[in-house]
């Protein structure tokens, strides 16, 4: 497709919309490493400032996603996460046929505000332990996650998931997994919210978006049985690789 000078169309929206029908047209299938910023450069004969611009754009519209250390590829279906059952994080990657993995961002202490504290059934002014963790697929982030544990699980839990994270086998589904042989609480209930919002900054970096791009904003209480709290979650979604569903009853 050659693009046209003499038009008041700019030369990124005709780079990505002939980038856009190369990808539907299956030039370039899902997992296929598009080429370099220089080669479209001289396919195109535009500047990379251009193609950088084209590229982002074609990103935020969820059909490029970015893989830290590796480039750009076309991206694959998205994520499908059912909501009628709690379905952990690499079985909804590995059904999509990507390759699941997790990665420890931090953990950290803090007062813990009123929302947390409440959620947590702690005293207001209470410490609790934060644990951030990315989750990815074939090497390119798609959540990331904030747990509140209080300090008595929460610490202990913090040095297992170190020591996973050291022999590479940390996963989301550990933090429960000890939380269970720490205090013997199991998991038997979630309540569970969704929004659409904004990527912060510290959001966008986490998941290599741009910010304000959108993202699937989740919080998450795990109950026992009988209704004790153990932990509060927050978790962010890329709103261009995931996507919810639920059937439900209808009545009129």
């Amino acid at each position: 497709m050659k693009l046209q000078r003499r038009t008041a169309t700019p030369l990124h929206n005709q780079l990505g919309a002939a980038l856009a029908s190369d990808i539907r047209k299956g030039r370039f299938p899902p997992g296929q490493q598009i080429p370099s910023e220089r080669e479209i450069c001289e396919t195109y004969g535009v500047s990379r400032t251009t193609v950088r611009q084209t590229i982002s754009d074609l990103v935020a519209a969820g059909l490029l996603m970015r893989v830290p250390a590796r480039g750009t590829f076309v991206a694959g279906q998205r994520i499908d996460q059912d909501l009628t059952r709690v379905v952990r994080f690499s079985e909804a990657v590995s059904a999509a046929g990507y390759t699941p993995s997790s990665r420890l961002v931090g953990i950290y202490q803090l007062v813990a505000p009123a929302a947390i504290s409440q959620a947590l059934g702690l005293p207001v002014g209470e410490r609790v332990v934060v644990i951030e963790m990315l989750s990815l697929a074939d090497g390119a982030p798609l959540a990331f996650y904030r747990i509140h544990l209080p300090l008595e699980t929460g610490e202990p839990t913090g040095r297992a998931l170190l020591a996973a994270e050291a022999e590479g086998r940390v996963t989301f589904g550990l933090v429960l997994e000890h939380v269970r042989r720490v205090t013997g609480l199991e998991p038997a209930q979630v309540a569970q919210t969704y929004e659409a919002i904004a990527a912060t900054p510290p959001i966008a970096r986490a998941l290599d978006i741009p910010e304000d791009a959108p993202v699937i904003a989740s919080t998450r209480t795990v109950l026992t049985a009988s209704g004790a709290p153990i932990t509060y979650d927050e978790a962010y979604y890329r709103g261009d690789r995931y996507r919810f569903a639920i059937r439900r009853a209808y009545s009129l």
